[in-house]
């Protein structure tokens, strides 16, 4: 299984990224970020890929390049895009999206990666399955779980009837 995970938006989730971060201090909040995600791999068939946004947006941001290797965790900068533009971009070129899976709380990288055909986890589904081994000492590694409500593509005529069950009924006009 491969995770395709939006950095600094799983970072924020976790509390490693704020404001008013000293100098360096974002170099060395995503050093500790990309150890922990390689101590959560270890053991387990999985790649974990992770996009970053280079967009002149951090000063501490290295140069965005291939991918590089941080422990075994495959690490991208997105340049002249967003991260998430970025994620959609490489979710397009794969050829098997049904076996990847997107980390982020972006609503448009989870709708992006739903439409290819790829799996989404939250943030915080992520980070329950990153630690499940650690608090409930089961030494097992298991994949992350299913989503609840699988993503299924409604027809154009399913839609209709949804969107008239549930929307506003319309206003009724008024006798003169």
């Amino acid at each position: 299984m491969t995770f395709l995970i939006d950095g600094y938006n799983l970072m924020h989730a976790v509390g490693l990224v704020r404001r008013g971060l000293p100098a360096g201090g974002l170099e060395r909040a995503r050093n500790r970020f990309l150890d922990w995600l390689a101590d959560a791999a270890d053991g387990r068939a999985v790649t974990l890929r992770v996009v970053f946004d280079a967009q002149g947006t951090l000063a501490s941001t290295p140069a965005a390049s291939a991918e590089s290797d941080h422990r075994g965790v495959r690490v991208r900068f997105a340049s002249r895009q967003t991260a998430d533009d970025e994620i959609e971009e490489l979710l397009a070129t794969e050829p098997l999206p049904a076996r990847v899976t997107v980390v982020s709380n972006d609503t448009q990288v989870r709708e992006a990666a739903r439409r290819r055909g790829a799996a989404v986890h939250t943030c915080e589904e992520f980070v329950d399955w990153a630690i499940e081994d650690r608090r409930t000492g089961d030494s097992r590694r298991r994949a992350p779980p299913v989503a609840d409500k699988p993503a299924t593509d409604a027809t154009a005529d399913e839609m209709a009837a949804w969107l008239a069950a549930f929307s506003t009924p319309p206003r009724k006009r008024r006798k003169r």
